[in-house]
């Protein structure tokens, strides 16, 4: 299995697959393939299209891969909860991976990464699987030194160690906050523990795993002003909501199951240390619609225009009301 950061590469290389399969539930993860992918596959100011197995027939979005345009042109459709593909619609993609238009590029999104288990096995042989997993902390690590790479950049150990206290609850925080120090650096500098330092001091007022315990406790208020203050600051509608994600996942986890003991959460300290009281603002049954919720407005962002405030302000709201 080629790494994310390989075929990245191999993408800028000029050697975009027809298919990939991106599994695990990192939505900064998947967003970001797909924008480094679609850089090099799309022609400028052409959107990629995506779908959602939730919402559009699967046959419908088969049709769209096979049709050649008689005037030529490329296009990326990114297929959204693509394990829920099924009966002759799932042989179809089965035999559609072995022999794919070369003018259209699929991304399937699946949230669990089982490469041993259902189609993401039978797709094995013939579509690379990209791992979109929340990177456990080695794996921060690695990311933050390839994105500070691909920049030209380095950053020194105990910079980087300093950069994931602070903000090493997901490659989005972390890669935001990257970003930021290396925006204000000459070509080839390495980033300090003095810049990271000063960075933290002169940052936002809140991070997102303040939001992720506003929401986890049921303080609609606070969690609607963090919010707001987050996109103010240059957080992402979709960095938001993958941190939403991570959260109630993780509370749902907990709350259906025995084995919780030592398992990696992608949550900050401050958060996974008060899961258990945590868990107890939400009932189990409201999981399904929250996590579908989330799934439509992470939808939203990506495929429409509409303003991630105006997405996720309603969306705080349905979760965590007003009191």
């Amino acid at each position: 299995m080629s790494s994310y950061s390989d075929l990245i590469r191999q993408a800028k290389a000029g050697e975009v697959l027809p298919v990939y399969l991106l599994a695990g539930s990192d939505p900064f993860l998947q967003d970001h393939f797909v924008q480094e992918v679609a850089a090099q596959f799309l022609p400028a100011d052409t959107r990629k299209k995506v779908v959602s197995l939730d919402d559009d027939r699967a046959d419908d979005i088969l049709a769209d891969l096979k049709a050649y345009s008689l005037f030529g042109g490329r296009q990326m459709i990114v297929m959204l909860q693509a394990q829920k593909i099924s009966g002759t619609a799932r042989d179809a993609l089965l035999d559609y991976v072995k022999s794919p238009n070369p003018d259209k590029c699929l991304m399937l999104i699946m949230e669990d990464y089982q490469p041993k288990k259902g189609l993401q096995k039978q797709l094995g042989g013939d579509v690379p699987l990209v791992d979109t997993r929340p990177p456990f902390p080695d794996k921060l690590k690695a990311w933050a030194v390839y994105f500070a790479k691909q920049r030209g950049h380095t950053i020194q150990p105990d910079a980087l160690e300093h950069l994931l206290a602070a903000v090493g609850d997901s490659a989005g925080h972390v890669t935001s906050e990257l970003s930021k120090l290396i925006s204000n650096l000459e070509p080839g500098e390495a980033v300090t523990s003095a810049m990271v330092d000063e960075l933290v001091k002169q940052d936002m007022a809140f991070h997102l795993w303040h939001l992720q315990e506003a929401m986890a406790l049921r303080d609609g208020p606070k969690a609607i002003g963090i919010t707001t203050n987050l996109l103010n600051y240059g957080a992402s509608g979709t960095q938001i909501v993958a941190a939403l994600t991570t959260l109630f996942t993780q509370l749902l986890y907990l709350q259906t199951s025995t084995a919780s003991d030592g398992v990696y959460t992608g949550l900050n300290k401050p958060v996974s240390s008060k899961l258990q009281r945590m868990g107890r603002s939400y009932r189990v049954a409201e999981m399904p619609a929250i996590l579908k919720n989330l799934l439509t407005a992470d939808l939203l962002l990506k495929s429409t225009p509409s303003s991630a405030a105006s997405v996720l302000v309603p969306l705080v709201v349905s979760i965590a009301g007003t009191k």
